[in-house]
Order: structure tokens, then sequence, then C-alpha cells
């Protein structure tokens, strides 16, 4: 496992100096209406997969117990999945043509298309991390990390042009998902109407709960950006934008350390070996802390110097990033708790909580609107809300592990 999480974090720290340089060079070269208009699609790029109600969660949880019983079939899960979870993507992609997007249709048509040839892609990862199969979901994840953000950085270089970003996207893409068929080739099934029916039913029973936590999450990790999109100027959207993209960093990469230790998770709660789950979360949380500390520090001592001598604008953000890396820190911390939470069919607690926190913040926001506060306002109500959810998810972790422990020791 540990060399697992090293190649996961060298990745990370690779795809993330690669895309850290072109993300700058990016918001330098980029008008800041430019750039707004980039910071709106990619807002709108991160709800679309709220469309797919649950079909990727569901999976997620479903094939590890599928995995565990010889009676059950898995492979047959994964075809039903990755059918359901195509013909649900496309219908995302026509719902982008919705938006008022300042951008020509053969741009939206190659967005697109990046958006549903990736599919494959993140569902071959879900199936390999299902089987355990870290260090081909790694070579999958290499490519799709690093040469992504090398091939948008070198298109940007030479035209310099929103178009040229997403272009690269597509091809660099393409190439991800032809490895991705090498390494889990399509499998091919006779489509049983009735056992695609049912096997459906059973991915949406579990997974459209999680996506609801799912979709709240994403709608509470975004809130303050929406509001800054629609009631301040492009300009300032662009600046806030910039941080918290820039912040987000510490929970990405929280999330790629915690990744195969929340598979080994979902394996633990099909198994039922809670003790076995207390342990796993407990010392992954000692490594988790370390590290988010370490790249926290890393991040707010780096951020005014890159505003002074890389940037070149967006200055007197120094404040608002700091704020918003504190947030992620609290996101990061959670992951574990989450996925317990997810795995167990606890989505209902999960739900009232998501519920309390962002009805916290969203009426912060709109204290803020009416007021029309400055922009970093919005960062204070994301970390308010961000601790309160930490307490209350990390304190019914416990209540509920102890519990499960206490209840098999009898």
């Amino acid at each position: 496992m540990r060399k697992i999480v090293l190649q996961n974090l060298s990745i990370a720290f690779v795809s993330k100096a690669i895309g850290f340089s072109s993300f700058v060079y990016i918001a330098r070269t980029l008008s800041e209406t430019e750039y707004g208009v980039y910071i709106y699609l990619i807002m709108i790029l991160s709800l679309l997969p709220l469309l797919q109600l649950g079909s990727m969660h569901g999976t997620v949880i479903l094939l590890p117990k599928y995995i565990a019983n010889p009676n059950k079939n898995e492979v047959e899960l994964f075809v039903y999945s990755n059918v359901v979870s195509h013909l649900i993507q496309f219908a995302a992609v026509l719902f982008l043509f919705l938006f008022d997007i300042d951008l020509d249709k053969l741009t939206l048509i190659v967005i697109g298309a990046n958006f549903f040839l990736s599919l494959y892609t993140q569902n071959a990862q879900i199936y390999l991390n299902s089987i355990h199969e870290f260090q081909k979901t790694n070579i999958i994840k290499a490519f799709e990390q690093i040469l992504k953000p090398c091939l948008v950085l070198s298109f940007f270089y030479f035209f310099r042009s929103l178009e040229s970003i997403f272009t690269a996207q597509l091809i660099a893409t393409t190439i991800i998902l032809l490895i991705s068929f090498l390494i889990v080739p399509i499998k091919s099934l006779r489509i049983d109407s009735k056992r695609f029916k049912e096997k459906t039913l059973k991915i949406y029973k579990i997974g459209f709960f999680v996506y609801l936590a799912w979709a709240i999450d994403i709608i509470f990790r975004t809130s303050d950006r929406w509001f800054v999109s629609e009631f301040y100027s492009v300009e300032e959207l662009a600046a806030y934008g910039f941080s918290s993209s820039l912040a987000l960093n510490v929970w990405l990469i929280a999330m790629i350390f915690c990744e195969p230790y929340g598979q080994i998770l979902y394996t633990q709660v099909a198994e039922e070996k809670y003790k076995d789950i207390k342990r796993n979360i407990q010392r992954t949380n000692i490594k988790l802390y370390l590290l988010v500390f370490f790249v926290s520090v890393i991040a707010i001592v780096a951020y005014p110097y890159v505003l002074e001598l890389v940037i070149k604008k967006y200055y007197e953000t120094e404040l608002l990033f700091f704020t918003l890396v504190i947030s992620s820190l609290f996101l990061s911390i959670n992951n574990m708790y989450i996925y317990y939470m997810i795995s167990n069919n606890l989505h209902f607690v999960l739900l009232k909580y998501q519920a309390i926190v962002l009805a916290i913040n969203l009426l912060l926001n709109c204290v803020f609107v009416f007021y029309h506060m400055d922009i970093l306002f919005y960062s204070y109500s994301t970390v308010f809300s961000s601790a309160i959810y930490f307490i209350l998810v990390r304190r019914f972790f416990y209540f509920d592990i102890d519990k499960k422990i206490n209840l098999n020791n009898i």
C-alpha cells in the first residue's frame, strides 16, 4: 500500500506542478474578462455530472460487495453501469448548450466531446480500484493527470486562446481513452432487459442517496463562486475564482492520497470488519493531517510571491486565499469519515448534516449580498460552515463505529 500511495502522491505532485504552471500562465495571459468566462464555464462543467443522479456512486459501493460475494457477477454490474452512465453523459452534453456561454458552437462541441469521452476512463478506474488493481489505475492516472496539463500548456503557449485549452483537453482525453481500452477492454455482454433494469435499480437504490450527498457537497463548495458570479463584476469573479481554484488543490491532493485507503475501506465495510475500519481511518488520518498541514503552509507562504513575481495581478487577495485554504483543510480531513458514512448506508445522517451547513452558508451569503459586502466575506462563511461540517461528521463517526464494534463483541 505504501508503494501505491507514494505513486499516487508522485503523480499528484508532478501533475500539480505542471497544472499550476498552466493555471498561472493562463490566468496571467487572459484578460480578467476572458478569465471570468473561463471560470464560469468550469463552474458549469462541475455541475453537469449531477445529471448522473448517482450511477457512479452506486457502482463504487456495490462493486466491492459483488466481488466479496462469489454468487454475484461484478462484470455484469460494471457493464450495465457503464451503459447507463454513458447514456446520461450524452444527455448532459446536450444540456451544456442551454447555458448562455460566450463561446462559439464549435468550441462547445469540443467541450462536450471531451466531457463525454472522459467517462469511460473514469469508469475503468472505478473497476480497477474495486478489484484492488491500483498499479493499473495509476498507469491511467499518470497519463490523465500529467499528459492533459502538458498538452493544455503547450497549446495555450502557441495559440493563447480559450479555444486552444479545450482542443488540447480533447486530444489528451482521446489518447487516455485508448490507453483505458487497452488496460480495461470493453467487456462484451448480452444485454438482458430484465437484468439490466434490476441492476440499474440496485445501483440507484444506493447511488441516488449518495448522489444527493455528493450534489449538496458540490453546491456547498461552489455556492460562494455562484453568488460572486451573479452579484459582482466579472473581474471580481476572476479574482475570487483564481484564489478559490488554487486553494482547492489542498483538498484535491488529500482526495488523491485517500483514494486507495478509501477503496480498502469499502472492502472492509463489505466484510464487516469494523475494528479494521477504525484502525484504517485513524492511521490514514494521522498521515493525512501531516500532509495537508505541510501543503497548506507551503501554499500560504508561496502565494504572495506567486502574485508578485508571476501573475502580476489579483493583488490584495492574500487573506482571501488564506481563508479558502483553511476551508479546504477542513474538507480534506473529513474525507475518510465521509467514505465510511456513504459505504455504511448512513446517507440520511450525512444529508442532514449537509443540509444544516448548506443552510448556514447560504444564509450568510444572502446577508453579504444584501449589504453588498466585500467578496472576502464569502470565504469566511465557507470556512465557518466547513468547520461545523467537520465537527458534526467526525463526532458521528466515532459514535457509530464504537457502537458497531461493541455489538460485534457481544
